[in-house]
């Protein structure tokens, strides 16, 4: 009888998940293409609920590692405590689902593809009641399938590993886990650290190898996960023993920490009101870049600490690819002191990086970066060229590299002022109704933000950007409710006019004012900008795939040394992609074979926070009888 209501609840559960679920109208996130699902099960997310005075969010932030970037050894170890089956089942293991026959809804059963369904999708069937553990459960076992066969077997192990929380939502992801309880990147982790996070996943508290009170546990449990792992052929004994004696090696390296409740805050305010009710907590599944995130940061905070950004000044920063998808933002130097999202809301003048509409312009209307153009002022003293003084006749690459303002707008003048003002809106910037010659110098007020994705729009081939941090919206039954991983592409710039535009902005960096940018042997493309009385400092280029705008501006009536576009924006800039490029070089060559114990050395010895201390594995007590094997599963 007991059999009988057992898998009459199993047929029931696998009915139960779709009912709910699906409907014409929406979309349904395993719906998705097998493309865009591995890009979201990839990606950081911004939890956020709206309540009835406003939203409160969260980023669940993972630093997101690739198959290859993971070590065998972890896999190993997880596969071994968590799915013991996962490289044979499609999606969904009869055998441990049989499991519900014997215990009922207290067991267990989930495979790692049903747990992240659960974790990543079903939030709001997390209830504990009857119904809704059975709607849940039916929803994973009917969608699992799909979902395997959908992002594959490598890269949803790898999901799973960079969302898993291992103690609490600032601890998200295999890459801080190990940062926080190890004090090394997962590439130095050895083999019994790996069993010891793998055994971690049922229950991180209980097994936190921190606390005094679970350290015991927590290598009795890493212990057990080795033992596993032999018993299921998957490392020899001596391969356990050899483990059970290294133990842990703890490293060096500080927490994995960002700031990013700037980009959260965007995020919220510019999509949630339109796709959420009161009471919903909703999934965003966003563009933010960690690793990107943190060396945007820490490039700031160290020129910050040495002086070369003024304490008058204040920043705002934001990195995005050429289809404007915000990889990274900076708020403001401190956003502790100051919670206010410089990037997005500071509305400032632009200085010469106005002058990028010009140059489309100058291409529609037939100039080349050889036309001759005449650097003479209008009026005595108007436009200035500052210390650099009148050149006369020159050509407009060397006007522009050199950021003559005189040249400038003169040239807007006879192109016509309507048609530069256009292809401006055309890039995304609006310098107002009726503008004159002057606002190629900047003299409308603008978003660091907008200037970015003017600039984009050049990196990526001419079409036009609207910058956006989100992929996708779901709700907690896994419905669709916003996706935007298809950028649109309307063309903003003739395709024509992309290689001079490109080439002028290229000699800003190798021979005029934005030479500090400069990369070496790697292009960079951009322009610097200063305001009237240096109250606004920019830079804003690409290099390699990556839009970075820069600001920096001086807080009002704050006095002090200024600073130029050509200084310290630039100079971050020049910093920042360096940071990035070596991440993202460093990943590319990165091709891990199983993992190793790290030569001595290897790891960087020296003090930690008081609880490394404790790290040293614990005497093992003598042997005896096996203790029962927890569930290698989360109870539902």
């Amino acid at each position: 009888m007991r059999r009988s209501v057992g898998l009459a609840l199993l047929c029931a559960a696998a009915l139960a998940g779709p009912a709910r679920a699906e409907t014409p109208e929406t979309p349904s996130f395993w719906d998705l293409k097998p493309a865009e699902l591995r890009a979201l099960v990839a990606a950081p997310q911004v939890m956020v609920t709206r309540t009835a005075t406003g939203f409160d969010a969260y980023c669940r932030c993972p630093v997101v590692l690739r198959p290859n970037e993971i070590p065998e050894a972890m896999k190993k170890a997880i596969i071994a405590v968590e799915d013991r089956r996962y490289l044979e089942h499609g999606g969904v293991d009869l055998i441990a689902l049989a499991a519900v026959l014997r215990g009922g809804l207290s067991r267990g059963g989930s495979t790692i593809p049903m747990q992240l369904l659960k974790n990543l999708v079903f939030h709001d069937l997390q209830g504990r009641d009857f119904l809704s553990k059975l709607e849940r459960k039916g929803s994973e076992v009917w969608h699992a399938g799909t979902f395997d066969g959908a992002v594959g077997k490598q890269e949803l192990l790898a999901a799973y590993l960079n969302q898993i929380e291992f103690g609490g939502r600032e601890i998200v992801g295999l890459y801080r886990a190990s940062r926080h309880y190890f004090g090394k990147e997962p590439r130095d982790l050895t083999l019994f650290e790996c069993a010891l996070l793998a055994g971690m996943v049922q229950a991180p508290a209980r097994f936190n190898p921190l606390r005094e009170a679970t350290r015991e546990r927590a290598y009795a449990r890493a212990r057990l996960v080795l033992r596993l792992m032999v018993e299921q052929g998957r490392i020899s004994e001596a391969e356990r023993l050899r483990a059970e004696r290294t133990g842990v090696r703890p490293g060096s390296m500080p927490d994995f920490a960002i700031q990013a409740q700037p980009f959260t805050e965007w995020v919220v305010q510019s999509f949630a009101p339109r796709t959420m009710q009161e009471g919903e907590t909703l999934r965003f599944f966003v563009t933010l870049d960690p690793r990107f995130q943190q060396a945007a940061e820490a490039r700031l905070a160290e020129m910050a600490g040495s002086g070369a950004i003024p304490p008058a000044y204040e920043a705002g920063a934001v990195m995005m690819s050429p289809d404007g998808r915000v990889r990274a933002m900076i708020g403001g130097l401190d956003w502790a002191r100051r919670p206010f999202n410089a990037a997005v809301k500071t509305s400032v003048q632009p200085g010469s990086t106005a002058k990028l509409p010009l140059l489309v312009a100058a291409c529609e209307a037939g100039l080349s970066p050889e036309s001759r153009v005449l650097d003479l002022p209008l009026t005595d003293t108007w436009p200035s060229n500052g210390h650099l003084g009148y050149r006369g006749e020159t050509t407009l690459l060397e006007a522009v590299a050199s950021s003559r303002n005189a040249a400038s707008v003169r040239l807007a003048r006879e192109i016509g002022v309507p048609r530069v003002a256009e292809a401006s809106r055309r890039l995304g910037l609006d310098p107002g109704p009726n503008p004159d010659a002057g606002f190629v110098l900047g003299s409308y007020a603008t978003s660091v933000m907008a200037v970015t994705a003017a600039y984009a729009a050049i990196a990526n081939g001419g079409y036009r950007v609207a910058p956006t941090g989100v992929l996708a919206v779901v709700d907690g039954r896994g419905q669709v409710r916003a996706r935007f991983l298809d950028p649109a592409r309307a063309r903003a710039v003739p395709a024509r006019c992309i290689p001079p535009t490109r080439r002028i902005l290229r000699e800003v960096v190798r021979s005029g004012t934005g030479r500090n940018a400069g990369l070496g042997s790697r292009e960079a493309y951009g322009k610097t900008g200063t305001s009237t009385g240096n109250a606004d400092a920019w830079f804003v280029g690409w290099s390699e795939g990556r839009v970075l705008g820069v600001w920096m501006g001086r807080r009002r009536d704050a006095a002090g040394e200024v600073l130029a576009g050509k200084d310290a924006p630039a100079a971050y800039f020049r910093r920042v992609e360096t940071s990035v490029s070596e991440i993202v070089e460093a990943r590319a060559g990165r091709a891990r074979g199983p993992a190793r114990e790290p030569p001595p050395g290897r790891v960087a010895a020296g003090p930690r926070r008081a609880a490394e201390a404790r790290l040293s594995p614990p005497a093992r007590p003598a042997p005896g009888p096996r203790a029962p094997l927890p569930l290698p599963w989360e109870p539902w």
